[in-house]
């Protein structure tokens, strides 16, 4: 099954200088890796405070790797390729398979076919099951049979589990045949139904068994004893971060960023190719002189009839929107006057008319009302055109009466998979995609309020030490303490904004031990670990840091105690963050912090109300005052509509989905518990490989995620 998702490569687009150039956008096509949750001891009051629970979570996690670290294909002197195609079957996959055998991505490549591959052999005579062969995979045409992880020693005498290593089986060895049967070739499938030879886990459930055991299948087992021919073989190392060519005549993303003659040129390119139409009577945007009061209201007007600014007009809009934004920081501060106050709106993901009725509730952005939208303006919902096209006007019009912070749905990667650049191409054109990616990469990651109040899309910063927690597991028991060194402001003001996130960002943002490695010092964090906390980190309510459904790698929830030595050590009062569907709206998930959704019945299915914050300051203390308020009736256009676009005109732009399994937990961390029949219906929704699913367990809904 496929979906109309991208999977892009890293890049950095910097501000100084010319033309930024990174490595070309691409497509990778393959699956995430499949790890089975692991566990970290929480933080305790051991011997040696965060130093040795930082030490004990090593080790439990380096003893729970032993005999697995080496998924990784072997990095003797193999070439190394770019997998270019898929792999073949989902049905493949080591997730899916019972008996824990299949690929995992960054799985060598290898052709059974290719004789010039193959070595030396060995002939083995198992009398038990399991052999000590942890795990088989396969080549990309989905042939062959692999030995990747295997027991690498003999326990005790007559350990079964040491038959394969005592035979002289050996990592990168392929089946030859079985039983005297040549199946050098065979389907993989069919190769370990002759084989037979795997064990479960204590994980797996007795119906997981039965279901497994009792299986069609083509072949029956080789009866015990059983001869099996193993053969070297030469694999190619996949580096699956390498790009991919590009097909010629399709369209990428833009992989430089705009100097300002670039700008100039593509205005002027504008006005000459797209001419606004003879029978347009809406508003004409010129330039930032234009703009008044009653031109905003007549483009809200305009917007809520369908009538969008013709194609020149939205060059020129975005083209002034990035030279305003070119003059942000990293971290705006604002300065709330006595008496005063400043509105924090939280994700609107494309939802027009909810937009308009924050502004009915609340008034229109001025310099005595001034607002900050955390974020997330676009994607998801099917007005994001009219939502940042009406809010780059009125920050145009007035920069000092309404602040930007950069949300994770301010990323090509994103915008690529949630409908944004469809909706783009479908109401304007690829062109005016980039020029927005250009402006969301000027907006600033976090806003200071009166030096009091912190305000970012995400969360505060991750672990340091970062030690690495299996994302999407969510076990409670996952925890890293709270870092002893807190990130300080002024560290976090010095970040470049201007970065892409992609594949490669999220895992290089983890440490991974090997086994009796020490735990390192804390580090200086690199630039783009920062952004990757500030846009897409989640509360959660236990201590310490533990792993997050939105990524395998990379992005951490964080728990109260991390975000009260974070208020402490730089003396702030409280922390507003968005990012989350939340039932009312908004939720104080810490004493010191508070979450804003501003989407109200999200994506029509999500139930939540939405809400606004009221930052107040009252005798020179900053107060939070939440407003909750419904959904607005809107046109009968479905969330995600133009992702239907953006299939047709870039299918090679996509990503498998593949579907949810594992526990459900809730924002607390802890077990929901389900009945059999719950689980198998949660464990057949389909969702996107490795990408932000809006922090939702599986098998919960947005409306049950909105209750957490």
């Amino acid at each position: 099954m496929l979906a109309s998702t991208a999977f892009l490569e890293p890049t950095s687009l910097r501000s100084q200088g010319p033309a930024r150039h990174g490595p070309e956008f691409t497509t990778v096509l393959g699956e995430p890796e499949a790890g089975r949750p692991e566990t970290l001891p929480s933080a305790s009051a051991g011997a040696t405070g965060v130093a040795g629970s930082l030490v004990l979570a090593a080790a439990a996690l380096a003893a729970r790797r032993k005999g697995r670290k080496d998924r990784a294909p072997c990095r003797r002197s193999c070439p190394t390729v770019c997998r270019a195609t898929p792999i073949n079957s989902a049905a493949l996959k080591e997730r899916e398979r019972a008996d824990h055998h299949g690929f995992i991505k960054g799985d060598p490549d290898f052709d059974v076919t290719e004789s010039s591959r193959l070595g030396a052999s060995v002939v083995v005579e198992l009398k038990k099951r399991p052999s000590g062969v942890k795990r088989y995979s396969h080549g990309a045409n989905g042939k062959g049979a692999i030995v990747l992880e295997m027991q690498d020693s003999s326990r005790y005498p007559g350990d079964p589990k040491g038959q394969a290593f005592l035979g002289g089986v050996k990592k990168n060895m392929v089946i030859k045949s079985v039983a005297g049967q040549q199946c050098l070739d065979w389907p993989f499938g069919e190769i370990m139904e002759l084989i037979d030879d795997y064990d479960f886990e204590p994980t797996d459930t007795a119906d997981v068994k039965k279901g497994w055991v009792a299986r069609d299948r083509k072949h029956q087992a080789a009866a015990l004893p059983v001869t099996v021919e193993f053969v070297e073989c030469n694999v190619d190392v996949v580096d699956e971060e390498a790009v991919a060519p590009k097909e010629e005549g399709k369209w990428y993303p833009r992989s430089s960023g705009y100097t300002p003659a670039q700008l100039d040129e593509e205005l002027a390119r504008a006005k000459r190719e797209f001419p606004a139409p003879s029978n347009y009577t809406g508003v004409s945007y010129t330039g930032p002189a234009c703009l008044t009061d009653a031109w905003i209201q007549s483009l809200i007007e305009q917007q809520s009839r369908g009538i969008l600014l013709p194609k020149q007009m939205a060059y020129h809009l975005v083209i002034d929107a990035i030279k305003v934004l070119n003059n942000e920081k990293t971290m705006g501060e604002v300065q709330i006057q006595p008496g005063g106050k400043l509105t924090v709106c939280g994700d609107t993901h494309g939802q027009y008319w909810d937009l308009m009725n924050i502004f009915k509730l609340n008034g229109m952005p001025s310099a005595s009302n001034p607002y900050l939208f955390n974020g997330d303006f676009v994607d998801r919902g099917s007005w994001g055109i009219e939502v940042i096209c009406l809010i780059y006007a009125m920050k145009i019009k007035d920069a000092s009466s309404i602040h930007l912070n950069r949300g994770n749905h301010e990323l090509i990667e994103a915008n690529l998979m949630y409908g944004f650049a469809g909706e783009c191409m479908k109401k304007y054109d690829a062109q005016l995609f980039d020029l927005f990616s250009e402006s969301f990469r000027k907006l600033s990651l976090c806003h200071l309020f009166n030096k009091q109040i912190l305000c970012c899309h995400g969360g505060v910063p991750g672990p340091n030490p970062r030690l690495y927690v299996p994302g999407m597991s969510h076990d409670p028991s996952d925890a890293i303490p709270v870092s002893e060194r807190t990130l300080t402001l002024a560290e976090i003001a010095a970040v470049d904004r201007e970065t892409e996130l992609q594949a490669a960002a999220y895992k290089n943002a983890v440490l991974i031990l090997e086994d009796g490695a020490q735990i390192p010092q804390p580090e200086k964090v690199s630039e783009e670990r920062i952004l990757i906390d500030l846009i897409w980190s989640d509360p959660r309510g236990t201590p310490g840091y533990g792993p997050s459904y939105r990524k395998t790698r990379g992005v951490y929830m964080f728990g109260p105690d991390v975000t009260a030595k974070f208020c402490a050590d730089n003396n702030l009062k409280y922390v507003i963050r968005s990012h989350e569907v939340k039932e009312m709206g908004w939720k104080q998930d810490h004493p010191q912090l508070f979450s804003v959704f501003s989407a109200p019945d999200y994506m029509d299915t999500g139930g939540n109300k939405g809400a606004f914050l009221t930052i107040s300051n009252a005798g020179g203390e900053l107060t939070v005052t939440p407003t909750e308020f419904g959904k607005s009736p809107h046109p009968d256009l479905p969330p995600m509509i133009w992702q239907k676009h953006f299939d047709e005109v870039c299918p090679h732009l996509i990503k498998k989905m593949t579907k949810r399994k594992g526990p459900v937990y809730d924002s607390n961390g802890m077990l929901v518990k389900m009945s059999k029949a719950e689980m198998e219906e949660a464990q057949n929704q389909w969702v996107e490989d490795d990408a932000d699913i809006d922090g939702v367990a599986p098998g919960q809904s947005l409306a049950a995620k909105a209750r957490a």
